[in-house]
């Protein structure tokens, strides 16, 4: 094969493996693109195996993150045309991991047998690096693709999102190794024999996880409340106005006094309250009055701004604030991991005032001081706001700080209606590895309440009002996960070890070439 054709067949597996995020109709769409993009890599050198992981990025990444179209277009007010430049200049900043991935797969696995060893963790580690450097972006990683199997996603409290990867590249590299040489019957047989137990074996685990952990709820009866979540679908190009507030604000208190009671939280969505509470006391004192009412507090987003010292500049914050009857303000939590140019501009000394961010606002936002939960006296809260909970290692660490539930607001209406149910996976699966149940409030859509086990006790439609009210029991917090999460590092580099000590006692290989 050419490589101008390879080319071509890289960019197609990447369209294809797009089928297989949560938002597409099959899993088998991932493994099949991974396996064609193995097997193209390994029929070139180092150089142009980059150049193929690029490409096949490139194409992954742009349709995968298709819906920033509908954050710089149309909430951005960004032409069409630079809006496109953007989304593929972004993708292609994306691209340059599968191209690390490309260069090295070509270079550490001469011969298909190695394949199996190589491929997965080195897919593995460069996914990791994705999620770290440069304030990392975690979006769409291969093992979401699980998603639709709730026994096959029980594993993460073992490995996280990054064992799903692992399991999602293998077979496809096992795949492409029998591709790439003639193979026996009984090779053929024995590869799939042990890719099938293997399978049998992670959904075996994942029907004894979910038994032993109803189990326990069963037996030690842990703590339960009564959450609610409310989604007001307040239209994005009228959340900011100045003249909805009230309205927005009367939405919420009347979907939260519809509620059946009792209940023990109610939570809103990011931002639900689109002002600042301190220049509105009526309206603060308007949610204390409903938390009376109630009887319970209210968990909602807003912005918040302030300053240590007179002389000094306002510094604003995207909040979650716990709020009850007293009218206090200082049950708050402020974000710490921020969009990139949707709520600040990296190196902000060095861009001209003129360049705003693409959400409401001129003001850039300043960052939290960090995971930290919010006390309250049924088990601390984890406070996790929208893109804050794409980031397993960041999750993990306000998991270990002993909460008891994991919250995410979150406000999906400035992206495209395919980044919901990807930006949902992702949540869900946080719970999971955490053994920690998860309560989601979106402005617009997709609301939802898992319980540790991953399984949905009720959601909210995309694109509709409505509040509801969900039993939920107290996590118990505790998975290898989340004790040894780092320990996988150590075992992903110890695969890349072995086949490199492999390729070394075995005779010099010839690179495929059909």
């Amino acid at each position: 094969m050419n490589f101008r054709n390879a080319i071509g067949y890289a960019l197609l597996a990447g369209g294809v493996a797009v089928l297989g995020l949560p938002s597409g109709p099959t899993p088998v769409a991932l493994m099949a693109g991974l396996l064609v993009l193995i097997r193209l890599i390994c029929q070139f050198p180092p150089r142009q195996g980059a150049w193929l992981g690029f490409y096949f990025g490139l194409s992954y990444f742009s349709l995968g993150f298709s819906w920033l179209l509908t954050s710089l277009h149309q909430f951005g007010d960004i032409p069409f045309v630079g809006s496109l430049l953007m989304l593929l200049l972004f993708s292609a900043a994306m691209a340059l991991y599968p191209a690390l991935f490309g260069a090295l797969l070509a270079r550490l696995a001469p011969r298909p047998m190695l394949l199996p060893l190589v491929a997965p963790a080195l897919w593995v580690l460069t996914e990791w690096l994705r999620s770290r450097l440069f304030g990392g972006f975690a979006w769409n990683l291969v093992g979401y693709g699980w998603d639709r199997w709730i026994e096959f996603l029980q594993i993460a409290d073992l490995g996280g999102v990054f064992l799903l990867s692992w399991l999602m590249v293998l077979p496809a590299a096992v795949g492409a190794a029998l591709w790439l040489r003639p193979s026996t019957k009984r090779e053929v047989g024995i590869a799939c024999g042990a890719i099938a137990l293997l399978m049998t074996l992670v959904l075996a685990y994942g029907d004894w996880r979910i038994t032993t952990l109803a189990d326990r709820q069963e037996r030690e009866k842990p703590p339960t409340i009564r959450v609610a979540i409310v989604q007001g679908n307040i239209p994005q190009q009228l959340k900011w106005a100045t003249n909805q507030q009230k309205s927005t604000l009367d939405r919420y208190l009347e979907l939260s006094r519809s509620l059946s009671l009792p209940v023990d939280l109610v939570v809103w969505p990011e931002t639900a309250m689109p002002f600042f509470f301190r220049s509105h006391p009526d309206y603060l004192a308007q949610i204390s009055q409903l938390s009376r009412e109630i009887a319970a507090p209210i968990l909602t987003g807003a912005p918040m701004v302030d300053r240590e010292e007179e002389n000094e500049p306002w510094r604003y914050y995207n909040s979650m604030l716990m709020l009850d009857e007293t009218g206090s303000l200082e049950q708050r939590y402020d974000k710490y991991h921020l969009v990139p140019f949707g709520e600040y501009i990296p190196l902000r000394a060095f861009v001209p005032a003129t360049f705003s961010k693409f959400t409401a606002g001129t003001e850039d936002f300043s960052s939290g001081p960090g995971p930290l939960p919010l006390s309250w006296n049924k088990g601390d809260i984890g406070p996790l706001i929208c893109y804050e909970a794409i980031f397993p290692d960041e999750v993990r660490a306000l998991a270990d700080t002993g909460v008891r539930w994991l919250i995410n607001i979150t406000n999906d209406a400035w992206f495209g209606d395919s980044a919901k149910p990807q930006h949902l996976a992702m949540v869900r699966l946080r719970g999971i590895e955490n053994r920690l149940p998860m309560v989601r409030s979106a402005n617009t859509g997709i609301s939802a309440v898992f319980d540790e086990i991953g399984q949905e006790l009720a959601r909210i439609a995309p694109d509709q009002a409505g509040a509801v009210v969900v039993a939920l029991h107290q996590g118990s917090g505790q998975s290898f996960y989340r004790s040894y999460g780092d320990l996988w590092l150590g075992i992903w580099f110890g695969l890349l070890g072995i086949a490199g000590i492999l390729e070394k006692k075995l005779p010099p290989a010839r690179r495929y070439s059909g």
